[in-house]
Formats: structure tokens, C-alpha cells, sequence
């Protein structure tokens, strides 16, 4: 058993007291905070008429949408003129698609590549970034959206996505 004397409780408070000061004098939380989320007001409704375009879904997730734009926004210093030309590109070619539209893709500037792949990417699998990946979704992703009626995200969970959240069922006392 420890016993508190007056030298071990002088240097507890002392300790505290500098933690506490060292803490508030050094910007740790900041420097591990993620970076803001867009607001919803920050992001522009091209952004999100390029998003349905591409991923055929009226009203794409809200968090994943500013999740993905303040990646994007980081990311590409022109974001909103390249988001203008992206989907210029596509309205033009509407009726291209797969192997086609990666032929037409392939034609165009880096940036705007690199723009599509991330859009696509972080639409269909939660994760953006090539050189360091960076999961911004897991359970909203497109890909869980469009086969949401027969499949659910792998996970070790018994239930489906969120099923901890609703109350258990009663059960009704009988052995069936």
C-alpha cells in the first residue's frame, strides 16, 4: 500500500500543474485533429451534379459528399474549374462509357484523370489518394448503396451496419 506523505502530493501537484501548462502552451490536439469537413454551403452543387452523374444516385451520402470534396479540395488547387471540365467532358460524351470513356480520359490532361480516378474512388470505395491512401467511408460507400437490398459491408459484426443501435427484441419467454 502506498501511503500519501506531503513530498509525494507536492509532487504529484507539480507534475499536473506543468502537464497542464505544457499542454496548453504546445498545439498537440491540433497538430492530430483532422483537417474541417466542407460545409455543405462551402460545397459547390456542381460538385454534387458531377457526383450523381457519376455514380447514377440522386442524392448522394451528405457526410461521404463533404468528406470527399474537402479531400478533393486539399488535393487540387483548381478544384472547382476542373470539376467544370470533368463534367463538361462527360456531358459531351454521354452515351461513352467504360472502355470508351477510359479512352477519352486518357486523352485529357493529368489533373483531370487524376480528378475522375479520385472522384471514383472515394464515391465507390471510400478511399482516396494513390501514393498514400486515405479511407474516408466505409458503410456509405456507392458500392454498399447500390446492393444495399442484398449485401451487406463485410464486417465481424452479427448483424447488419448500425444494428447495435435499435433496441434488442423482446423475447417472449417460450423455448421454441
Amino acid at each position: 500500500m502506498v501511503t500519501l506523505t506531503r513530498r509525494r502530493l507536492l509532487t504529484g501537484t507539480a507534475g499536473l500543474l506543468v502537464a497542464g501548462v505544457l499542454h496548453n502552451l504546445l498545439p498537440l490536439s491540433s497538430a492530430f485533429a483532422a483537417p474541417p469537413l466542407a460545409s455543405a454551403v462551402n460545397m459547390p452543387k456542381h460538385f454534387l451534379t458531377l457526383s450523381t452523374q457519376l455514380t447514377g444516385i440522386e442524392q448522394p451520402d451528405a457526410l461521404l459528399s463533404q468528406r470527399l470534396y474537402s479531400w478533393l479540395y486539399q488535393q487540387f488547387p483548381q478544384l472547382d474549374q476542373q470539376i467544370d471540365q470533368l463534367a463538361a467532358l462527360l456531358n459531351q460524351q454521354q452515351d461513352s462509357n467504360g472502355a470508351a470513356l477510359l479512352s477519352l480520359l486518357a486523352s485529357q490532361p493529368e489533373p483531370l484523370r487524376e480528378l475522375y480516378q479520385a472522384l471514383v474512388s472515394g464515391w465507390y470505395l471510400g478511399v482516396v489518394g494513390q501514393s498514400k491512401p486515405e479511407c474516408i467511408a466505409f458503410e456509405n460507400i456507392v458500392s454498399y448503396a447500390l446492393l444495399r437490398d442484398s449485401l451487406t459491408p463485410p464486417s465481424y459484426a452479427p448483424g447488419e451496419p448500425n444494428f447495435w443501435t435499435q433496441p434488442p427484441h423482446k423475447e417472449t419467454g417460450k423455448n421454441v
